[in-house]
């Protein structure tokens, strides 16, 4: 069941997201409160006055606010409504817990919730010492609040040390990987822009969608070829704006795939306004600086099939032009243009090499045979009289590994052409 609230608006800008988000933590939005600054103490008196004649005529029992709130406002406004405010971190929170789908996920929610609570946990501690009593810290003494805040500081170092873990098995895989020659694609985005529906689309996998925010809170994964290239497909949680860096960093461990990653896909929903599109798009490359991801990016304009006029795609392909490598517009659920991005996809990786080769038959053959299938997925051997000729995709950076394997043993480079030249 929805609980009634009383939403704070300071940004109208990012209303309808807030709504949206507000509506997926479990609340109703019963009544709006628009909110230009913030004073020294937090809110007015007036607008604290609107705030609570909102809340008695709809009879809501909670208050959120669409931005972070400072510790000392949370206080002084919890002190004056007797109720302690939500703010849009703890919106944010809430929607994460309820999502959760992982031990390691878990983790990271609590993590960040944690740190989130480190910082008002410095504000209680100073309160009861200066004597100021609110309902968040009424009945507890200065000892209790010290106590709390130093438990809440050695959970944090507990729960580092265990993301720590994962994080060097993370490192172990992709090291792993990398040595296997897999290239490492990461599908990237603001939340409900139908990431997770493209990955299923490219992979062929059935991961759940649906248009509720953040349903990818753990990485999925895929391995598949692309072209000669054995690839590692990640989808991951969804980008967002304004979030403070302590919640980026506590999804690092997760995110950090992003880094390594060989290209980036950057989904767009284009089925929304440009101003939204500008903004969703900006923030996404903004956290992906923040990760200090230096790679090839991939605009994904996704939900074409929404879109009626194809002349409002115009500017947006522009704009994302400007910013990103490449440009594909598809719709990932009906799958229109799932294709060409594949194609763009092999481009973006590298070069490719059609080979020929000749192995006379002998315990070399089987071995080329072999060898040639950890490099290509479209090894076409032809068996004659003196021996197998084989026909095989591959991508340039390996050709000269994979000659002097196939010369070791006996074979012979008959041709090599670069199928980028074949019209």
């Amino acid at each position: 069941m929805l609980r009634k609230a009383v939403a704070v608006i300071h940004n109208k800008e990012s209303m309808n997201e807030f709504i949206v988000l507000a509506k997926e933590a479990g609340y109703s939005i019963c009544g709006i409160v628009y909110l230009r600054r913030f004073t020294s103490s937090g809110v007015s008196q007036d607008k604290l006055n609107e705030i609570r004649r909102i809340m008695d005529e709809c009879e809501a029992e909670n208050v959120i606010f669409d931005t972070q709130l400072k510790p000392k406002h949370l206080f002084n406004i919890a002190k004056e409504l007797g109720i302690e405010p939500k703010d849009r971190v703890e919106i944010i929170l809430e929607i994460f817990r309820r999502h959760s789908p992982s031990k390691e996920a878990d983790l990271q929610i609590k993590l960040a919730s944690l740190q989130y609570e480190l910082a008002r946990a410095r504000e209680r501690v100073r309160l009861r010492r200066m004597g100021e009593q609110t309902g968040i810290t009424s009945g507890l003494g200065e000892y209790e609040v010290d106590i709390y805040y130093k438990e809440i500081k050695r959970n944090i170092q507990s729960i580092k040390r265990k993301l720590a873990e994962e994080r060097k098995r993370r490192d172990i895989h992709r090291i792993a990987r990398e040595k296997r020659g897999f290239k490492t694609i990461s599908i990237t985005g603001y939340y409900s822009s139908g990431k997770t529906t493209l990955f299923n689309a490219i992979s062929g996998a059935s991961c759940p969608t649906g248009p509720e925010p953040f349903t990818t809170l753990s990485t999925k994964f895929s391995t598949i070829w692309i072209g000669p290239w054995k690839c590692y497909l990640v989808d991951t949680i969804g980008f967002i704006s304004d979030l403070p860096p302590f919640m980026v960093m506590a999804f690092y461990s997760t995110l950090e795939e992003i880094k390594f990653s060989d290209l980036v896909l950057l989904v767009i929903d284009i089925s929304e306004d440009y101003d939204t599109i500008k903004r969703k798009f900006l923030t996404s490359l903004e956290i992906l600086k923040k990760l200090e991801y230096e790679g090839k990016i991939i605009a994904v304009g996704n939900k074409i099939d929404l879109v009626n006029n194809n002349d409002v795609l115009k500017p947006v392909k522009a704009l994302l032009s400007e910013h990103a490598d490449d440009v594909v517009f598809l719709s990932s659920k009906y799958g229109w243009g799932v294709d060409e991005l594949i194609r763009r996809i092999e481009s973006a990786l590298g070069e490719v090499i059609k080979l020929t080769i000749h192995v006379p038959y002998g315990d070399g053959l089987y071995n080329i045979l072999n060898f040639l299938k950890n490099y290509s997925n479209d090894v076409k051997p032809v068996y004659e009289d003196d021996g197998v000729k084989i026909t095989c995709s591959i991508a340039r950076d390996t050709y000269q590994s994979i000659k002097r394997y196939v010369v070791e043993r006996g074979g012979k480079i008959l041709g090599d052409i670069d199928i980028k030249a074949v019209p």
